[in-house]
């Protein structure tokens, strides 16, 4: 077997092309930052985004490095079972096509929780949008930590010091440039150029990763002399883990029915509760190009997964003919070695076989997967920050108007006056933004050392999606259940979140595992039965029921008003 062929790192052709994609991005944050009249251009884009773009951005928001790393290597553990956990899709369209899209297109919203003030009261909105800032928060800091990690591992640059100093056990230094670069970076061009400059580098991000999976696949070809037939001989005679489609034991993670369990609660949680998608869907005009856009995202994500699944395999035959550090512990008896063997092949193929620039295209890849990560996060978060809570305390309750629950004071000001409104909620919107951003730098930083010598990183990736389930069992309850009030629907959600609690910590807790596919869909179901069952208690005994003005806020007469005639799509 032939001996590693290049010195590992980076070249100078790597990092020039590195700094121009850092130059485009930059590029685009200060051109379409000019743009920026007022925060409904910063956080909706005027509501006139194309539908194909935000489809992009829908995926590249929710598509971490990690992801784009660890695919190739549930390549090794399963094969083509592993796209199983897309075979919920189906099932998702569903939902989010005739329910999800319909309900919240026509509310007009800028942050999703303004509705649940319409349909309860602001405390069940308080409570819905700070669950969402913990989501946000947690869930970027663990992605940017294990991003910054892994690129060190690639480009392996050994600074001499950055606020701290590399060692045989830890590189400080270079995670912690690694986490600032990641960072700051994201924060700028956000900050100038709000939703549209995210939906657009995000856009940009997708075909660099696109790039880079195909870059490696011409690598491994033109390196073994070989083509996909080869790739895939070998792969049909390679050992992989059984598959197990059912078992009764809540404990085991890897059956076919727990993983698209998990995957269909993830996804219409996520696409019916969460800012950071919601969001998108209020950037483009109508029902239908909100549709056209969870199409397009569903399209791209299975592209993408079968594009690092062709990875996968092309990395499989490399393994047999050439030496990668981890392919030693490929057929270990220790399950964890092997895992941790499988998923550092691809990082470890970046960073031995490819060539010089197109390292440097890859490694751009994983800096665009990462950055799409925070800019979402800190454009999301700046939206619930400023709308949920600024807005709303600075202007007091807002009345909805035809166009749903997005009307304010500042649609009441004229001239002058709503020019320098406007600009001073801009400047507000702007500063939330690099203030969230730093805010997951410092929480990065903390939980890089916390995270020494411990498994704590493992225990927050549990933790930041117990907030999901009862989130969207909240939402399903505002839309469905004509009883439910304030006074049953905290409650649940709150009881939700200690079931979620239970589920994600049982073996911490009790002793007992359970699989975490099945963490958001008990935590969301515990909250909708709490919700049904407090909210019809309290009808019946103390006679406690949703106004009619409430009711009208749910699903069936939301989707019956009249759509408003909107601007034509925008251009980048």
């Amino acid at each position: 077997m032939p001996p590693l062929t290049s010195t590992p790192g980076l070249s100078w052709i790597d990092h020039l092309v590195i700094l121009a994609y850092f130059g485009v991005l930059l590029a685009m944050g200060v051109t379409i930052g000019r743009r920026q009249r007022s925060t409904d251009d910063f956080f909706v884009a005027g509501r006139r985004l194309p539908a194909w773009a935000v489809g992009i951005s829908l995926l590249a928001s929710i598509f971490s490095t990690i992801a784009f790393l660890g695919t190739p290597g549930e390549m090794f553990r399963t094969g083509i079972g592993f796209l199983m956990r897309e075979a919920s899709i189906p099932l998702v369209l569903v939902v989010v096509w005739f329910l999800w899209i319909p309900f919240f297109m026509r509310l007009k919203l800028t942050s999703a929780y303004e509705y649940l003030e319409f349909r309860f009261n602001y405390p069940t909105r308080a409570l819905a949008a700070v669950f969402c800032l913990l989501l946000l928060f947690g869930w970027v800091a663990v992605v940017v930590l294990t991003a910054s990690k892994a690129m060190v591992e690639i480009t392996m640059f050994d600074v001499p010091w950055f606020f701290g100093r590399n060692s045989a056990d830890y590189s400080d230094a270079d995670v912690h440039l690694f986490i600032l670069s990641i960072g700051l970076f994201s924060v700028v061009y956000t900050t100038m150029g709000g939703i549209r400059v995210v939906v657009w580098t995000d856009v940009l991000q997708f075909f660099i990763l696109i790039g880079g999976a195909v870059a490696t696949m011409v690598t491994v070809a033109w390196i073994t002399d070989s083509g996909f037939s080869d790739w895939f001989e070998v792969s049909q005679a390679y050992k992989f883990e059984k598959l197990e489609w059912f078992s009764w034991d809540v404990g085991d993670r890897s059956t076919v029915a727990f993983v698209m369990t998990g995957m269909f609660f993830w996804y219409i949680c996520t696409h019916g509760a969460n800012q950071i998608t919601l969001q998108r869907y209020f950037t483009v005009r109508d029902v239908w190009a909100a549709r056209c856009s969870y199409l397009v995202s569903a399209l791209a994500k299975i592209v993408l997964a079968l594009v690092l699944g062709g990875v996968g395999i092309a990395l499989m035959y490399f393994v047999q003919h050439y030496e990668i550090p981890a392919a030693a512990a490929l057929e270990s008896d220790d399950a964890r070695l092997r895992v941790d063997a499988q998923d550092a092949i691809f990082p470890q193929f970046i960073g031995h076989y490819l060539p010089r620039g197109i390292r440097g295209l890859v490694v751009a890849a994983l800096f665009a997967a990462a950055m799409s990560t925070i800019d979402s996060g800190a454009n999301s978060a700046a939206t619930i920050m400023t709308v949920d809570f600024f807005r709303r305390g600075s202007k007091g309750a807002i009345a909805p108007s035809r166009r749903g629950a997005g009307a304010n004071r500042l649609a009441q000001q004229t001239g002058s006056e709503k020019i320098v409104a406007e600009r001073a909620e801009l400047r507000l919107a702007r500063i939330l933004t690099a203030t969230s951003g730093l805010v997951v730098i410092a929480a990065t930083f903390c939980l890089y050392h916390m995270s020494k010598g411990t498994d704590i990183i493992t225990l927050c990736q549990k933790g930041f999606n117990l907030f999901l389930g009862p989130l969207g069992g909240l939402f399903v309850l505002a839309m469905f259940c004509r009883w439910a009030t304030a006074h049953a629907v905290i409650p649940a959600v709150l009881l939700g979140e200690v079931v979620g609690v239970c589920a994600a910590y049982s073996q911490q807790l009790f002793g007992r595992p359970f699989s975490t596919f099945l963490v958001i869909g008990a935590s969301w179901l515990a909250t909708l039965v709490a919700g049904y069952a407090l909210a019809l208690l309290l009808w019946l005994v103390c006679g406690i029921q949703a106004s009619a003005a409430q009711r009208q806020w749910m699903w069936w007469p939301v989707v019956s008003r009249p759509l408003v005639e909107e601007p034509p799509p925008d251009v980048p």
